[in-house]
């Protein structure tokens, strides 16, 4: 029998509680933010798939049969979402680890692009952020996915072959070959996987900057900023001098959140009963 923490939770969803739904979103909308957040980069594409994968959650509740916990049935939900969303998304393209490779070495010779901002740690910051969870993206949809349910959300291989929908030996190859990837590109590039690695982030403050690929990042974390939310972990520092499995660097990541009104919209939804569980 599986033993859910959610079960109560689920339970006053489907007997019509009027608050119960307001909890479901409040407690899975930032772990969907997440996890949309490291698969497609861009924040407000994230947030715009938030909404609409915990609209189908919510329609779909009364379909759910239980043989998961709540939580795995939601991320199910939330990657197959995630996987055919990604084909809408024009600008997005999947990147190669040469192309990083070539790009990171030529913004390393210019030596004067340091920005004359003077909240330069949170400018870098952000650049960290926005550079790592890029790098997921040289990593094909398949790979990807199972490397931030395995390695970041630290799902178990029967709840991530669960949440796939493949076998557990599928799974287990496709998050080994990815751990592979990921830890064999950074551990080379970043100083953040190893100190032996000289720190490139200063130098991609212009060109992150004129690109605009660091705007959208810096607007989410000013919003935990001003929230109080707002934390900086030492793990992101490249003056650590360790060599670091590239899974920590993720799983300490400030948690951005999308923006409230993606919260209301919903709670609107649901006052004008727009939204109703569907009972199969």
């Amino acid at each position: 029998m599986i033993t859910d923490p959610h079960k109560q939770l689920l339970d006053d969803c489907l007997s019509g509680h009027s608050t119960a739904l307001e909890d479901l979103i409040k407690i899975f909308q930032p772990k969907i933010f997440s996890l949309a957040l490291k698969f497609l980069w861009e924040p407000d594409d994230a947030s715009d798939a938030t909404q609409e994968i915990l609209i189908k959650v919510i329609t779909h509740l009364g379909s759910f049969r239980k043989e998961a916990k709540l939580s795995t049935w939601i991320y199910r939900i939330a990657t197959n979402h995630l996987i055919n969303a990604k084909k809408k998304i024009n600008n997005l393209k999947q990147l190669r680890f040469r192309q990083v490779e070539k790009q990171l070495s030529l913004h390393n010779q210019n030596q004067d692009q340091n920005s004359n901002s003077s909240n330069l740690p949170f400018l870098i910051y952000n650049i960290q952020m926005a550079c790592t969870n890029a790098m997921l993206l040289c990593l094909s949809k398949n790979y990807r996915i199972a490397y931030i349910l395995g390695e970041v959300f630290r799902v178990s291989s029967d709840e991530g072959a669960w949440i796939l929908n493949i076998e557990n030996d599928l799974y287990r190859k496709r998050l080994s070959r990815a751990r592979f990837q990921m830890e064999e590109f950074l551990g080379k590039q970043c100083s953040l996987a190893s100190s032996n690695n000289p720190c490139k982030c200063n130098n991609r403050i212009r060109y992150m900057e004129k690109k605009g690929k660091i705007q959208s990042y810096l607007e989410y974390s000013k919003i935990l900023e001003s929230s109080g939310k707002w934390t900086v972990t030492s793990v992101l520092y490249p003056e650590i001098k360790k060599i670091r499995k590239v899974a920590e660097i993720y799983k300490n990541i400030p948690n951005l959140e999308p923006k409230n009104e993606t919260l209301i919209k919903i709670q609107n939804l649901l006052t004008n009963n727009s939204l109703q569980i569907l009972i199969d």
